[in-house]
């Protein structure tokens, strides 16, 4: 059965042979080898966000993700290919824990007030403060600043529980009251 011509005007495309020169292209801004990787990152990105978030609707989040992913491998230049899904897990992680931060301000009305927060850190040393800052508001990934900050990944892992384990104490005592 022959259907005649096809009216499909062709798509140019790229396609990089190895995700090695992908990345190599993303970073000298070549606009198809980005696109290709957006592609090529959707459908993960889109199902870590459904699962996280529980709900379908992703496609703003699954966006910021990709876009931001896309910026760290252009500025840093120490992402290797075997390192990408480990850049867009993280931002993925921090995509959810800012859409549950949003959340919660709105389910509650309103956010913490600054003598609670205030509170929250007074049993912190500065670094702990630092540490805790520069993951959770700045968004930076804990390999970036756990150096500078002469902090192992054990001691952050234990800053880390000991503020989620306040922040809850906090947050039941306030919903009993």
């Amino acid at each position: 059965m022959d259907f005649g011509q096809q009216n499909r005007a062709p798509i140019p495309t790229f396609e990089a042979t190895n995700f090695v020169e992908l990345l190599r292209l993303i970073r000298a801004g070549h606009g198809g080898a980005a696109n290709q990787l957006r592609r090529f990152l959707t459908p993960g990105v889109r199902f870590l966000l459904r699962r996280r978030l529980g709900r379908n609707d992703v496609d703003h989040e699954a966006r910021t993700v990709l876009d931001r992913a896309l910026q760290t491998i252009q500025a840093d230049g120490s992402v290797r290919p075997d390192g990408v899904p480990r850049v867009v897990r993280e931002l993925i992680r921090q995509q959810c824990t800012a859409e549950a931060g949003l959340a919660s301000q709105t389910v509650a009305g309103v956010g913490p007030s600054a003598a609670d927060e205030a509170g929250f850190l007074d049993g912190m040393s500065p670094v702990e403060r630092e540490a805790l800052r520069r993951c959770y508001v700045l968004g930076e990934a804990p390999e970036s600043f756990l150096e500078t900050l002469r902090l192992t990944p054990q001691e952050f892992r234990a800053v880390r529980a000991r503020a989620r384990a306040d922040f809850n104490s906090r947050k039941a005592r306030a919903n009993v009251a």
